[in-house]
C-alpha cells in the first residue's frame, strides 16, 4: 500500500479491500472469476477466503489487513 500512496494514489490495494468489506471483495472477486470460465490467473486468492472465514471483514469489522 505504501508504494502506491507515494505513487500518488489515495490508498492501495489492501486498504481499499478493507475500505469496500473483504465479504464483499471476495464475493465480486468470485463472480467475476466465475463468469469468466475461472481462468487461473484470476481465481481469488485464499488468503481472502480466510479472513472472510475468520470474521475479518475489514474496517467494519475492526480488522482485515489492517487492525482498526
Amino acid at each position: 500500500d505504501g508504494l502506491m500512496e507515494a505513487a500518488g494514489f489515495k490508498m492501495g490495494p489492501f486498504k481499499l479491500m478493507d475500505l469496500i468489506g473483504l465479504d464483499i471483495n471476495y464475493s465480486v472477486s468470485n463472480i467475476v472469476w466465475e463468469s469468466l470460465g475461472k481462468p487461473a490467473r484470476l481465481q481469488p486468492a485464499h488468503l481472502q477466503k480466510e479472513k472472510v472465514s475468520n470474521g475479518d471483514l475489514g474496517k467494519k469489522t475492526g480488522k482485515g489487513f489492517y487492525t482498526y
